[in-house]
């Protein structure tokens, strides 16, 4: 079967001719759109990511409530104060050379000799490292640079009736020094009567709420809070 295109070759062959074959060439529609450049996904937002807040410490254990037979008032401290009772900052000093008298101890109640007079009924004295005991007397200050502006003194202190189970338990509260603050149940008196503030406040004596009932010779354990170092814990005889 010849076709068109074997026809128009014989033609050319014999005549000589230039025959022009028509080429096809593939057109694109008009109406045909342009191929749409390909579709990119907008990122997906990532939400950031806070960093894990540090875990805020636990409270040191409570005292106990009755004195244990094998009580050691030093090392009981040391091992709460450890535990986040006392700056760690002043547990340094306290570990350092010296720091059971210069520090700890100091921090340590005791019931000074001061005059019937000066005792309200219903209130215990008190004052913070017994110099008979070798302990370096604990010194009261007004706020200042030299305590961050915190003031030195012990702002609240709880006595209890040194037993197991229920008791009763007071806290006097000392919201200033020399003075107390206005609402305050504790009071301060001068261990000789005389003023407060001599030498460094160390002659301040506490005065601090009693529970009822208490009487000479019973236990009490007393724990208090200094503004600057944190908070100790011991247990006295009612003298």
């Amino acid at each position: 079967m010849t076709t068109r295109r074997d026809f128009l070759v014989n033609l050319a062959s014999a005549t000589g001719a230039v025959v022009l074959m028509p080429a096809v060439t593939a057109c694109k529609n008009k109406d045909e759109k342009a191929a749409e450049p390909a579709v990119v996904a907008e990122p997906t937002p990532v939400t950031p990511v806070e960093p894990a807040k540090p875990a805020t410490p636990a409270p040191p254990p409570a005292p106990p409530s009755a004195r244990p037979d094998d009580w050691n008032a030093m090392a009981y401290n040391k091992e709460r104060g450890a535990l986040g009772a006392i700056p760690a900052a002043y547990m340094a000093d306290i570990n350092g050379p010296d720091g059971d008298n210069k520090h700890l101890g100091k921090h340590l109640p005791y019931q000074p000799k001061i005059e019937a007079k000066l005792l309200p009924e219903g209130y215990i004295a008190i004052m913070y490292g017994d110099p008979s005991l070798g302990h370096a007397k604990h010194p009261n200050a007004v706020k200042g640079p030299d305590n961050n502006n915190e003031g030195h003194w012990f702002n609240w202190i709880r006595v209890s009736r040194a037993v197991d189970g229920d008791r009763e338990e007071l806290q006097s509260a000392y919201a200033s020094w020399p003075e107390v603050g206005e609402g305050d149940n504790g009071k301060y008196v001068a261990v000789d009567g005389g003023d407060i503030t001599a030498d460094g406040g160390r002659n301040t004596v506490y005065l601090c709420a009693l529970p009822a009932g208490l009487k000479a010779g019973d236990t009490v354990r007393v724990w208090g809070h200094c503004l600057t170092h944190g908070e100790y814990v011991d247990f006295l005889t009612l003298g």
